[in-house]
């Protein structure tokens, strides 16, 4: 494999495993996500809470899966500027509106640093498109990313699962 395609995989793998993480945070905590979006006044945000994290998905399986297809390119760039959009709503408003772009509002505020994200996630879609063949793609990477976050969120839950325990334990007369 080519130096080329060496950073290709790579950016799109960890472009790819970002998008899933972030739209597995906001399906799990959808309520700091619904109160972002309800502070930038964006319509419907019960609607946009439930979107926005499935076109996460869908964009992180399409660069791992299919990342030449136009549709890859279009969700990755549509991503892109819809951070940028929120990020310039909160600094337009001049409000201070939580990030909840993991799930949780604990991401600082939207402002600059979405802005300044547009044109990395627009060389993200770029290379999506120019994937040289022999660059890792297809299904069988799709599972293992998913499978390597799914390893990692395990990993985060094993001590809250330990302490969970302990804390029952103590709860419950022996």
């Amino acid at each position: 494999m080519t130096a080329y395609a060496t950073l290709n995989a790579v950016v799109r793998i960890a472009a790819a495993a970002l998008l899933i993480y972030a739209a597995a945070q906001k399906l799990a905590a959808p309520r700091s996500f619904r109160s972002t979006l309800t502070a930038l006044r964006v319509p419907r945000p019960v609607l946009v809470s439930a979107g926005v994290p499935l076109v996460e998905l869908g964009a992180g399986f399409c660069l791992l899966s299919v990342p030449r297809a136009t549709l890859t390119a279009a969700l990755v760039a549509a991503l892109g500027l819809s951070f940028a959009t929120a990020g310039a709503l909160a600094l337009g408003r001049g409000t201070k509106v939580k990030c909840a772009c993991f799930g949780q509002t604990d991401g600082g505020d939207l402002g600059p640093r979405q802005m300044a994200m547009l044109p990395l996630w627009g060389g993200v879609a770029a290379l999506a498109m120019w994937t040289p063949d022999r660059s890792p793609a297809g299904p069988e990477l799709a599972i293992s990313v998913t499978l390597a976050l799914s390893v990692v969120a395990a990993l985060q839950v094993l001590p809250l699962t330990r302490k969970n325990r302990e804390y029952m334990q103590a709860m419950v007369p022996q």
